[in-house]
């Protein structure tokens, strides 16, 4: 209970340093620089003392300070910290903004530039095999956000003004702007990635001319994610972005929208730490099939090939997936895909998870799937009936065995005389998968009794042949005849 109210202390004051920094100042009367430009009868001329007092605050604010530290430059930063907020301030009147603002916009784009474009600090570990569920309160927070929240709330506030027009803006958006800001999008700190993710989509949604640029940008902040990194604190801001811009394309798709989403969207499946983003990904992966149904046969594909090994969370996630996108494909579209489809679907109802191996029977109370099923029945029984006969008396868990046997009656009702052929098949393809460790362990013998014969013919013929090193050996859990099941190792 005590933790629980720790947290909700946390997480209301975390809230509150999102919002600009005014609750904890007194009321006050507005800045001279305020004053003088509510007296200005001329909007063309501004005078010069308000103008100096303007840029000299932008320059204040451009100083580098070390926000670490709070005992050092005290007065400096809660001078900084003022002058922040008068120059927020002036964005609520038009004039001001016109007058000052805008004419000025390359020094304020510089100030925003020093202030938030450095090195990221590390706040945490940085291993890649993250697990889910971990908690929150684990995550460090940065000291200097206090000091940065109030300059990225003055650039969102500045690009959505409707003073700044297109064209003054998108002179200082450039291609290695762009680049700097997705940079900081791995910041470890989340309310900072929040705001860069509505800063970024407020400038695609006002800069037009600025939009094949910014997709560009995303696109190669991806390919290094999948290609090089494989870990990126903000994917899943950028994707909810992407999801927004999907749900604007055109039908039909272009070519080059086509290449995203089977160079970036489904090989982002593949990462290591896809369970941080896989919500926003499935939800840009069903807008692109919403925009172009036969996109779902390639997204399969990608499903199986980039399937997860020794991890039943993601495993998971992918079976959900798959699930959701199979409804959309066209059965005739599907046949290149049933072998390898069903033998995944056996992995998993045959593994010792029990979560993966349920949500793997789920697929057959989904009436599609059942549907597929039944058009391909010269492929799917001989793959399906003897491992689920097999495995339905020796299950270990009851419940699932139930349903294993409710699966055969099934495939009976289906079709009782292929039900009959496929129980009766000799050496059933898959059933090597629930296969006796023991019986496994004297397959392996046999081959490798041809592998020492071979080795032995060779050096008689070549005295100086080298015996080559094989993929697998007791101790090495790589090739296909090793694995957890291979009776070399003992499951606690």
């Amino acid at each position: 209970m005590q933790n629980r109210t720790a947290n909700s202390k946390q997480t209301t004051a975390g809230r509150s340093q999102v919002q600009p920094n005014t609750t904890t100042q007194q009321p006050r009367a507005p800045p001279q620089m305020v004053q003088n430009m509510a007296r200005v009868t001329d909007p063309k001329h501004v005078p010069k003392d308000t103008r100096d007092q303007f840029l000299k605050k932008i320059h204040f604010c451009s100083q580098p300070y070390d926000f670490n530290d709070d005992t050092k430059n005290v007065k400096e930063k809660q001078e900084r910290s003022q002058y922040l907020q008068e120059l927020f301030d002036l964005l609520k009147e038009p004039n001001f903004v016109n007058n000052l603002v805008v004419p000025h916009l390359d020094l304020i784009i510089e100030m925003i530039e020093k202030n938030i474009f450095r090195p990221l600090p590390i706040l945490k570990k940085t291993a890649t095999n993250g697990e889910i569920g971990m908690e929150d309160d684990d995550q460090l927070i940065d000291p200097a956000w206090t000091h940065l929240q109030p300059v990225y709330e003055y650039f969102l506030q500045l690009i959505v003004n409707e003073q700044p027009d297109v064209k003054s803006l998108k002179i200082f958006i450039t291609h290695s702007f762009i680049q700097e800001f997705l940079e900081l999008f791995d910041s470890e700190e989340p309310r900072e990635r929040e705001y860069l993710k509505n800063i970024l989509h407020r400038l695609y949604a006002k800069l037009v001319p600025r939009r094949k640029m910014i997709r560009k940008a995303i696109n190669d902040c991806f390919y290094t994610l999948i290609h090089e990194t494989y870990k990126f604190n903000g994917a899943a801001e950028l994707l909810d972005i992407l999801a927004s811009i999907i749900s604007g394309f055109a039908v039909p798709l272009r070519e080059e929208h086509v290449i995203f989403f089977k160079t970036v969207i489904i090989p982002l499946h593949k990462v290591q730490t896809c369970q941080f983003y896989h919500e926003q990904l499935l939800r840009c992966s069903m807008l692109f099939l919403s925009k172009d149904p036969t996109l779902a046969t390639f997204l399969v594909e990608g499903l199986l090939r980039y399937w997860p090994f020794a991890n039943s969370a993601k495993e998971v996630m992918f079976l959900n997936e798959l699930l959701e996108v199979l409804e959309v494909c066209e059965i005739s579209k599907l046949e290149p895909l049933i072998p390898k489809l069903f033998k995944r679907l056996i992995k998993c109802i045959a593994g010792p998870h029990l979560q993966v191996a349920d949500r793997a029977m789920c697929f057959f109370e989904n009436d599609y799937f059942l549907t597929i099923l039944k058009s391909y029945k010269p492929f799917t029984f001989p793959l399906l009936v003897p491992v689920i006969a097999q495995i339905a008396d020796t299950h270990w868990h009851k419940v699932l065995q139930e349903s294993l046997n409710a699966l055969k009656t099934i495939l009976k009702e289906i079709d009782y005389q292929a039900f009959d052929k496929a129980l009766n098949t000799k050496d059933p393809k898959y059933l090597y998968i629930i296969q006796d460790a023991k019986n496994q362990k004297k397959d392996r013998q046999k081959i490798e009794e041809k592998w020492k014969n071979l080795t032995k013919q060779a050096l008689q013929k070549n005295p100086n042949f080298k015996e080559p090193i094989v993929p697998y050996s007791d101790t090495h859990i790589v090739g296909e005849h090793n694995g957890l099941n291979n009776g070399n190792i003992t499951i606690l």
